[in-house]
């Protein structure tokens, strides 16, 4: 356990007690001055994030609301309790047990009013982190129920699981990757109340509890992505098997008895390996996972306010909040990515935002108030919880069941269930998208000044803010336009193009100019690492929605659109060639989007390079043939899932016949020069052909730049954790002091005494092998029997 003991030292032991709030100082530029300052100065990047205080996160409701909403606050149909094992569990009002408990209540009032088995209760009392999980239980529960009875848990034995995952992952190794995390990943979900993962990291005992091991591994899995060390491949060659022998390990670890409670490492464990799973291209395993998440939130209630019940202090209810969100967010970009439908609804959910403050202002006591002028982390993330809210009602688009027979139940159940909803334009989710973007700090806002911002942080998340709110627009303006293409096209015969139509159509095109700019700009500054995998999916349908466009560029007030739809088409194709290096997902886009151009005719390379007659890669997707045309898809179709679908297109339509080839395509793509050629003259897209033809600049060129470099078509290994950076993790423990202001981190070594001594606890060695899951070492009980 030394990495443990090391790792644990580097936290102040003041932030772990329920204490008083240090004081903190306003940042001076100097501390933002280079990129990696946080670690290398332990400064607290609280004091580099934007939040406005009083502004779009302090919406305070009026005394008449409140009113109203607390007079409602009896009839929430909505029941907390603690089962059989301790787990805090959630049902609603169907299953009766809601209203059972509002005329228990009526007959017992005294157990409303804290007063249980002689015990005076204070409303909101917390219990501290010191105390066990039976006292805290003991504490918030009606011990009226079943008062003979005592709760039975099957816990995991720490050691041996320790030995177990050690014995794949070396703790070294596994301390460099957590801080890896903490460094990348935490700012895109950042549902970790940081000092309390890091001093549950350092507690032997806490490795046997539900989900936390779990988590370690899956958050391993998702660093390994970002780190250029061959021990985190299960090929040393192959950056694409980077954590894929840890995912093989995940999959023990959650055929425990315990991998199915819903405690907040389970879910976030589930979390992280789903996302993990879709960079690794197994979508129905990515979507089995996240499902998961998604139903233990729900079993554990923290799709529900919890604000009418003792059980929670703040850390806990912070975390809960945070946990959910982010599982909400990547429930949406599932769906959008994939055309999916959500799993998750806001109309099911009544929980409230995370509130808008940093880990080190959060006790088990309260939830402070940051000094004015500081800048909170978790303002960025709100803002993305805000945009995924609007996306919820893009994907919801039902499609329109067709029958022969007029009379059908299931034709009239879903006219009356879905209220007779067809071809919506979505400006509602528009005019909420704009408000959304006045409300944005000018900290986080993507402006010139951010842009020119030397601060890494705030500079990738405003940037990410950017691409998430382009990215929802550009499918509302696609879904817009390709519904008003499918209506004038349903009768076989093409009508001519609507301004409507026109104007939306071009709409989608600058949206998607800007998020392949947007990227593209990340990827010259060599800060991808700070990015998730979704900024492949987001690349995949601007590319797509950039097809599109070009296949529909027939008149002659969308010709202007194709040269810097084509050169940001091959900037698009050029940055997912460089996520291919290390993401399966990235791959089968890059090779997929080839694949459209080479079946349209559009041209991307100055020389057209024939399909190779052996390829080691696979054919991604092959279209099955319908039974009728697929030109006429009906305009009553409302599905998202075929926006981005291969049928949504017919290409002999607008482009020349292309070649026939069976041969699969090449297994390496030749890469786009930024002299790439594009139409002089706005030709009409059926007059493409694989010749090259000579470009004249324009102004309206992508970026003025001709397309990516093709120094970025390479994998780049500025996309891992730089060396500087690593070299700091050279003393085997994971020093996250740069969490925390320095006045801060002083105020609290000024306390410090030696180190804890905690030989009391279970100490796992490292080189004992490890045990069976069956094993009768690997399963304790605290009580008689174990749980089914």
């Amino acid at each position: 356990m030394h990495h443990l003991e090391t790792l644990i030292q580097a936290i102040p032991p003041a932030v772990f007690a329920a204490g008083g709030m240090p004081p903190h100082s306003a940042p001076t530029p100097a501390e933002t001055a280079s990129p990696i300052a946080p670690l290398q100065r332990q400064r607290s990047p609280s004091l580099s994030f934007g939040g406005v205080l009083g502004g779009p996160y302090f919406n305070q409701p009026s005394i008449d609301q409140m009113t109203d909403e607390t007079s409602r606050i009896s009839l929430t149909a909505s029941y907390l309790y603690i089962d059989d094992e301790g787990y805090t569990r959630w049902q609603g009002e169907t299953s009766g047990l809601p209203v059972l408990d509002l005329l228990v209540e009526r007959r017992t009032p005294s157990t409303a009013n804290g007063h249980e088995n002689g015990v005076d209760r204070v409303p909101g009392e917390v219990v501290g982190n010191g105390t066990s999980n039976a006292d805290k239980i003991a504490r918030v529960v009606n011990s009226e129920w079943f008062p003979n009875r005592t709760p039975r848990r099957t816990d995991v034995n720490p050691q041996m699981l320790w030995r177990l995952i050690t014995s794949s992952i070396v703790p070294e190794l596994m301390d460099s990757l957590v801080q890896c995390y903490l460094s990348t990943s935490y700012y895109i979900l950042p549902f970790l109340h940081v000092p309390t993962f890091l001093a549950d990291y350092g507690n032997p005992q806490k490795w046997g509890e539900p989900g936390f091991a779990a988590f370690i591994v899956s958050v391993c899995c998702l660093a390994s992505r970002h780190m250029d060390d061959p021990r985190v491949r299960a090929d040393p060659n192959d950056g694409i098997s980077a954590g894929t022998q840890w995912f093989e390990l995940l999959h023990r670890l959650r055929t425990l008895p315990i991998a199915d409670r819903p405690t907040l490492y389970n879910i976030q464990a589930n979390l992280i390996a789903a996302v993990y799973a879709v960079g690794l291209g197994k979508l129905s395993k990515a979507a089995a996972l996240l499902a998961e998440a998604v139903t233990m939130c729900i079993d554990a209630g923290m799709h529900r306010s919890a604000d009418t019940y003792d059980l929670f202090d703040p850390i806990e209810d912070e975390v809960r909040k945070r946990t959910f969100w982010c599982v909400y967010i990547w429930d949406k970009q599932l769906g959008a990515h994939f055309g999916r439908p959500p799993m998750l609804r806001l109309r099911d959910c009544d929980v409230a935002e995370p509130a808008p403050v940093d880990d080190e202002f959060i006790t088990r006591e309260a939830v402070g108030m940051p000094p004015p002028g500081t800048e909170c982390r978790l303002g960025a993330f709100i803002i993305a919880i805000r945009i995924m809210v609007v996306l919820e009602s893009v994907l919801d688009v039902p499609p329109t069941r067709q029958a022969d027979d007029p009379s059908s139940f299931l034709l009239r159940a879903t006219s009356l269930l879905s209220s007779g909803r067809r071809f919506k334009e979505m400006r509602e989710e528009e005019s909420l998208l704009d408000d959304i973007h006045r409300s944005i700090p000018p900290y986080w806002a993507n402006s010139p000044e951010t842009q020119s911002s030397e601060d890494t942080i705030r500079f990738t998340q405003a940037e990410r803010l950017h691409c998430a709110e382009q990215f929802v627009r550009m499918l509302i303006h696609r879904h817009r336009f390709s519904e008003l293409f499918a209506e004038r096209t349903a009768s076989g015969a093409e009508e001519e193009q609507t301004e409507v139509e026109r104007e939306a159509m071009v709409a989608a095109h600058n949206s998607a100019l800007q998020i392949v700019s947007a990227h593209l700009h990340i990827a010259k500054k060599g800060l991808m690492t700070y990015y998730g995998v979704h900024v492949i999916h987001q690349l995949t349908q601007a590319g797509r929605t950039l097809v599109a466009v070009l296949l529909l560029c027939k008149s002659d007030e969308v010709q202007p659109l194709i040269p810097p739809g084509l050169d940001a088409l091959r900037s698009c194709i050029g940055l997912l060639r460089r996520f291919s290096g290390r993401y399966v997902c990235g791959l089968r886009s890059g090779d997929l989007m080839e694949e459209f151009c080479r079946l349209t005719n559009i041209p991307l390379d100055p020389t057209p390079q024939p399909p190779t007659a052996n390829s080691s890669r696979p054919p991604w997707i092959r279209p099955i043939r319908k039974k009728t045309s697929s030109v006429a898809r009906s305009a009553q179709s409302d599905s998202p899932s075929q926006h981005s679908s291969p049928e949504a297109f017919s290409p002999s339509d607008f482009f020349a016949e292309p070649t026939k080839n069976p041969a699969a395509f090449a297994a390496t793509a030749v890469p786009p020069t930024p002299t790439a050629p594009a139409p002089t003259n706005h030709t009409s897209p059926g007059q493409y052909s694989a010749q090259p033809q000579a470009q004249t600049p324009t102004a309206s060129g992508f970026m003025e730049t001709g397309g990516i470099p093709m120094e970025l078509i390479r994998e780049d290994q500025q996309m891992y954790m730089s060396p500087d950076m690593m070299a700091l993790f050279n003393d085997g423990g994971v020093d996250v002091g740069h969490l925390f202001s320095p006045d801060y981190n002083m105020q609290q070594q000024q306390g410090q005494g030696p180190p804890t001594d905690r030989q009391g606890g279970v100490n796992p060695t490292h080189g004992a092998s490890p045990a069976s899951f069956g094993s009768p070492a690997f399963l304790k009980m605290n009580g008689l029997a174990t749980s089914p």
